[in-house]
């Protein structure tokens, strides 16, 4: 346990890695530290131990609890994640997470401190963090360590009392859909490669990996839905888009995700992403709601223009920052 007194000399912090039994303080200090983002949904305590302690490269060593008088007020330091490290990418990203009134007493610089020694420490060559909207503590913290604006995201909305536009797909592409929950292995994997074959010369892209994908299905509270765009038997898109329950039931809304959009390299500017997103789209809204949501890189002008065709619009801006480290 190392003790840190603050220069206020009125608040001791003390710090020490985190176990397994610490799962469920974790859990409550990252759900209180990100209540205050815009659609923010809480996680369970088994989707914590999911992404943490049974994730096969996390590192207990390369994260911090604080903890004053007593109770865990912040969870915070670096994961690095193997498959990127295989694939040349030589990066990690620091994560930090403080309840509200336990900030601005000098965690956040120590959980920063501490995340980027970690890195250095496993010869990594750059930290990132991605932050929601455009200014605030998060944002403060990575400038003041010398963090770059590198890349924006968008995440935008689509709005309207009406159903979607109904495009149909090109001739001899047909569109089929499952259930996310009920989808067996065999068409995970189908998903899982022309996902990685589909956003591959996307930014920053790095391979999902099918063990992550299985997780996911076995985590998934949303009534989700996966669609294959075949041509004949070859796979030409996919698309994954859901019913947001929880969120829907917790905040008295009637929102929904595209979550995953891919088409591939060969098949583009076919018409089956149109096809394929409006499709998901009409099916969102036929479960009775009346937003929609999706996420995309802002510099990616081909896809805005799609979105904004089919009558999205951006909702809310953020930003991924990156320090190249010594």
């Amino acid at each position: 346990m190392l003790n840190i007194f603050l220069a206020n000399g009125m608040t001791n912090v003390e710090y020490r890695h985190p176990t397994i039994e610490d799962v469920e303080a974790i859990t409550d200090v990252s759900n209180r530290n990100n209540r205050e983002i815009p659609l923010h949904q809480d996680n369970t305590v088994e989707e914590t131990l999911a992404f943490t302690f049974k994730e096969d490269d996390y590192d207990a060593k390369g994260f911090l609890l604080a903890i004053v008088d007593g109770k865990i007020v912040g969870y915070g330091g670096s994961h690095i994640h193997e498959h990127r490290i295989i694939a040349g990418k030589n990066d990690a990203w620091i994560s930090i997470a403080i309840v509200p009134e336990k900030r601005n007493i000098g965690i956040e610089q120590h959980f920063m401190e501490f995340g980027l020694e970690y890195i250095r420490s496993r010869k990594i060559c750059t930290a990132k963090r991605g932050c929601y909207g455009l200014e605030g503590w998060r944002h403060e913290i990575g400038l003041e360590y010398g963090f770059k604006d590198v890349r924006h995201s968008y995440t935008m909305v689509w709005k309207h009392d009406k159903a979607p536009e109904a495009i149909p797909p090109p001739e001899g592409t047909i569109f089929e859909h499952q259930n996310f929950k009920e989808v067996n292995d065999e068409d995970v994997s189908l998903f899982v490669d022309n996902f990685n074959s589909s956003f591959f010369d996307h930014y920053d892209f790095s391979i999902i990996l099918l063990k992550d994908f299985i997780k996911w299905r076995g985590l998934d509270k949303e009534n989700t839905r996966l669609t294959f765009a075949k041509n004949g038997q070859e796979i030409v898109g996919i698309l994954m888009c859901e019913e947001s329950l929880v969120y829907n039931k917790e905040n008295n809304t009637k929102n929904g995700w595209a979550n995953i959009l891919g088409v591939n390299p060969e098949h583009r500017k076919s018409g089956i992403g149109r096809a394929l997103l409006s499709n998901g789209m009409r099916w969102i809204y036929d479960q009775g709601m009346d937003t929609i949501y999706l996420g995309m890189d802002a510099e990616n002008s081909k896809a805005l223009d799609l979105y904004t065709s089919l009558g999205y619009d951006i909702h809310k801006e953020s930003v991924n920052y990156s320090l190249e480290l010594d």
